[in-house]
Order: C-alpha cells, then sequence, then structure tokens
C-alpha cells in the first residue's frame, strides 16, 4: 500500500516541526529501547511545564515573543486548514484514490518555537522539506540549518529562518524554493511547541538512535536529562528536549537537524505500530491536534484521517535522511552564518525536481560535515 507510507509520514509532519527552538538546560537517563516501560499518559493530558517553558539561550527566549504577522491566526477557506474535530469524525474508510495525487510531492515543514498552543508566531527555527518521489517507495527528509546565509525575495539577504520573522509564510517558502533552483512546494505545515508534545504521548513515546551522547539541564526545575549513544527510548516532553539540543553536539545546529531528522523517522516507525495496534485511535490524535496545526496548500486535513486504516506498511528504513550542504562558517554583517555550498545544493535541488534523490546521494552520499 504506497499510500500507506505517504500519509503515515505525513501525519508524523503535521507536529514534527514543532520540535525546534532555544536550547534547553535537561536530567534524567533516556532509556535504551530494551530499559523503556510502558507509558500511560495520553495526548489529552495537560502541557508540561518543567521541560519547555522558560528554558533556552537569552537570544532564543527573545525570539519566542517575535509575532509573525498573517501566520498565527487560525486559517481560513480552502487554502489554509485547521485540524477540526470535524476531521477527527470522519469516516475511517479509505476514499478511491489518493488526495495528494499520483505525482511526486515535495512539502515545507516549518516549526516555530511558540510556546502559545493556538499561535503559529514567533522564530522558524525548524525548516525542513519533505519528498515523496511518485512511486512513493521512500520518503527523503531534507533539513536547512536557520544560520544559513541566503537571498530573500524582495528583502535582499539574512539567515533563512529571518524570512518567516520578516515575510511569513510566503516568503520563507519562495526562499526555499529559490535557494533549490526552484522547487514546487505543494503544501507547507507549521506547528508548535505543544503540538510535538501531544503527539509523543499518544505516541507513548518513540525510539531513535541517537548518534551523540549528551546531556541537558531543564533550566525551569533543573532537572538533568541523559540521552546515552546508541538506540533509546523517547517520551513525554524528552523527545521535544532531545530534538531542540545543539550545545554541547560536536557540530551543533549541523547536529540538532540531525536528530530532527531522527525523531522524525522513530515517530514514522511508532505511528505505525499504534495505528496497527487500534486503528480506530486516530481520530483521537486528530482531535488532540487541531489547533497545533496550520497547513497551506489545496489539501483537506480531513483526507488524513479517512486514509488511516491504510498505514500498515511503513518502512522507516526507507527514509533519506540530508541537510542542505555547507562549505563552511563566516561572519556577515556582524553574524556567525553558515556558508552554503551552491554546487552541491544546485544538484540537490536538481534532484527534488528532477525526482531522483536515490541518484544524489549515490554521487554526493548523505554526510552533512561542511565539506564532507
Amino acid at each position: 500500500m504506497r499510500i500507506s507510507r505517504a500519509l503515515a509520514t505525513l501525519t508524523a509532519t503535521l507536529v514534527l516541526t514543532s520540535c525546534s527552538g532555544g536550547d534547553p538546560a535537561t536530567t534524567q537517563v533516556a532509556p535504551t529501547t530494551e530499559q523503556a516501560d510502558a507509558v500511560t499518559s495520553s495526548a489529552s493530558a495537560p502541557a508540561a511545564t518543567d521541560d519547555t517553558a522558560g528554558t533556552g539561550s537569552p537570544d532564543d527566549a527573545a525570539a519566542t515573543s517575535t509575532a509573525v504577522a498573517g501566520d498565527s491566526s487560525p486559517p481560513t477557506g480552502s487554502a489554509t486548514t485547521s485540524l477540526t474535530a470535524t476531521a477527527a469524525e470522519r469516516t475511517s474508510a479509505a476514499p478511491e484514490s489518493s488526495p495528494l495525487g499520483s505525482g511526486p510531492v515535495t512539502i515545507l515543514l516549518v516549526g516555530t518555537d511558540s510556546r502559545d498552543p493556538s499561535s503559529m508566531s514567533g522564530q522558524s527555527d525548524t525548516i525542513m522539506l519533505l519528498h515523496l518521489p511518485a512511486d512513493r517507495e521512500d520518503v527523503a527528509l531534507i533539513s536547512f540549518t536557520r544560520d544559513m546565509w541566503v537571498d530573500i525575495p524582495g528583502l535582499g539577504q539574512g539567515k533563512i529562518n529571518s524570512a518567516f520573522a520578516r515575510g511569513g509564510t510566503d516568503t520563507l517558502r519562495a526562499t526555499v524554493s529559490d535557494l533549490l533552483g526552484g522547487v514546487e512546494i505543494d503544501y507547507v505545515l507549521q506547528s508548535n511547541f505543544q503540538g510535538f508534545i501531544n503527539l509523543t504521548r499518544w505516541l507513548e513515546g518513540f525510539e531513535v538512535d541517537n548518534q551523540h551522547a549528551s546531556s541537558v539541564v531543564v533550566g525551569s526545575t533543573g532537572r538533568e536529562v541523559v540521552f546515552p549513544e546508541g538506540e533509546i527510548w523517547l517520551e513525554n516532553t524528552d523527545g521535544l528536549i532531545y530534538a531542540r539540543q545543539r550545545q554541547t553536539l560536536p557540530l551543533g545546529d549541523l547536529d540538532r537537524t540531525e536528530r530532527q531528522r531522527a525523531v522524525m523517522i522513530g515517530m514514522m516507525e511508532r505511528l505505525q505500530e499504534r495505528l496497527e495496534e487500534d486503528p480506530q485511535d486516530f481520530p483521537e490524535l486528530v482531535a488532540n491536534l487541531r489547533d497545533n496545526v496550520k497547513v497551506t496548500g489545496d489539501l483537506d486535513v480531513a483526507d488524513f484521517v479517512a486514509l488511516a486504516p491504510l498505514l500498515t506498511e511503513l518502512d522507516p528504513e526507507d527514509t533519506i535522511s540530508l541537510m542542505v550542504p555547507l562549505t563552511g562558517f563566516d561572519m556577515v554583517q556582524g553574524q556567525s552564518v553558515n556558508v552554503v555550498d551552491r554546487e552541491q545544493t544546485a544538484a540537490l535541488g536538481q534532484a527534488v525536481r528532477k525526482d531522483s534523490l536515490e541518484a544524489y546521494v549515490e554521487r554526493w552520499g548523505s554526510g552533512y560535515a561542511p565539506g564532507g
């Protein structure tokens, strides 16, 4: 069932985009897969306050209050849709054809650092493309580091995450498209912190393959969280802490983007498990996320509910995990920035446009260290 892989991926992306933001202070040891205990908290549990509020560096905390004109209000009309209780109540019978169509699909994921469940404002510290090829045989996740120095249509140059703060969703969409040589972006999904926490709780946790051992101390509570290297189980608010950390990681924000892609893969796998256990739980998930997701594009979010029973053949090992390549770091206009590798990025953009990312990986590999 090819559409099952696509919809499992898209469902996870509805809230993964929220795992951005400042650096948490963190600790309990995140359990290895063998040590993971069953979690009893549900997606409807109250919002956590110890691990998400009041954490991060002064710069990131200030960014939280930055409003984005035209992007924080609930969407209206067919082009921009919020998850609603009505969607959750729709039948689980699969439609005859996919609402995504039959060709390749490219989706821009935008995660804001807003701690207000009803707001989509703030800084876009998670920027990622999700690409589904026409054959639906694999999924590609392509991250953009927030400090990439790029051309911003109509606004000159700046860090890529400033495109959202300065011009909103449309400007960020155009910036990403232009950087990749005119890639057509079919949909934009936006979310925030609480959407991510809700999904983690509904999933009752998920597994990731952690590349770098680290620890974080939660600033508001002093709780320390330790993430050992290898396969670990993340539950409750620890998933958000894991995906937000960059300090102490060898490549900082570059490693953080790898963690965010690993979280996506872990959630995809766990989502499949949960829906196989009880497909009728899916409407509950949608209801709990109704105020945390904003979709821009000609797509009815309720269609995801109708396709829920088909989520049975997700294979996370088919995921292509990439980052827009860099040549290094520099200072521009007094700011520390990431320098884009223009040649390789052009090749990446062409691969997305031509639906040939496997060939790109064969030529360039999937590493993300600058110049690597």
